[in-house]
């Protein structure tokens, strides 16, 4: 039995009453740490429902009657609570999240996922962080459609970047190392590979195993085969990447 001073009160959105049955189900068998104090099906009611209860977490449903899960959370001036989003496809979205370190689940859900996704929740209880919730309305809200805000997770809970203040990233075994404007340093939980994937293509190049550049701060390639960058950092170029890279920086000097 679960102490009752750990219990995380939840509120469950979901329109698809058999959907919304199946993870309450699965909670209550698999996630002994939640106590679903609310079921609701659409925004009006979760609205009510979140003010009324008070939830440390919230289950949500992308699409719903009267707006998404988007427009509900909008709807509170402070989010003090964590959000699990529940997304069938919607591809914009789940990068979005993933920009934003934000977990969702993908219908159907799968268990592991599911507790997955709750241990991650509660690690950010602890913290009291949502810097992530913000921030993900925020690349949402950006109508140029490319996400300006990433959400760095560390050991203390979420660092917001803007895109631009990245000059490189550096793999540092299973983690990754950020080296910003200004000197600043972040380590990451995730791996390179998982930042090449995110990042935006059209500003950011992998060319080395253990390198991410930012092309915008590129200031120049040495004979020694090293790129030199904003604050004076240096990276190696690998003769695989070598061709691509002056395509691409030669093509952003004209």
């Amino acid at each position: 039995m679960e102490n009752k001073a750990h219990i995380i009160n939840t509120v469950v959105v979901e329109d698809e009453k058999l959907s919304r049955e199946t993870l309450i189900s699965h909670i209550r068998e698999y996630c002994p740490a939640l106590h679903v104090v609310a079921e609701c099906r659409s925004v009006r009611e979760a609205c009510r429902a979140i003010s009324l209860n008070e939830p440390q977490l919230v289950f949500l449903d992308i699409e719903l009657p009267g707006g998404d899960g988007f427009e509900l959370l909008k709807k509170f001036r402070k989010i003090e609570f964590c959000v699990i989003f529940i997304t069938a496809y919607s591809e914009y979205a789940t990068k979005a999240f993933r920009f934003s370190a934000t977990d969702f689940l993908l219908k159907p859900v799968k268990i592991s996922e599911l507790i997955e996704a709750v241990e991650k929740a509660k690690q950010n209880l602890r913290y009291k962080d949502f810097t992530n919730l913000e921030t993900l309305l925020e690349n949402l809200d950006n109508q140029s459609g490319h996400f300006q805000k990433l959400i760095i997770p560390n050991q203390k809970g979420f660092v917001a970047v803007n895109s631009d203040e990245i000059i490189m990233c550096r793999a540092e075994g299973y983690c990754t190392n950020f080296f910003l404007i200004g000197g600043r340093k972040i380590i990451s939980s995730h791996n390179l590979k998982y930042y090449e994937e995110l990042l935006p293509a059209r500003m950011f190049m992998r060319i080395h195993n253990s390198f991410i550049i930012n092309l915008l701060h590129v200031k120049g390639y040495s004979n020694q085969g090293e790129i030199s960058l904003d604050g004076d950092l240096f990276a190696p170029l690998s003769r695989n990447h070598r061709e691509e890279f002056f395509l691409c920086w030669n093509k952003g000097k004209k």
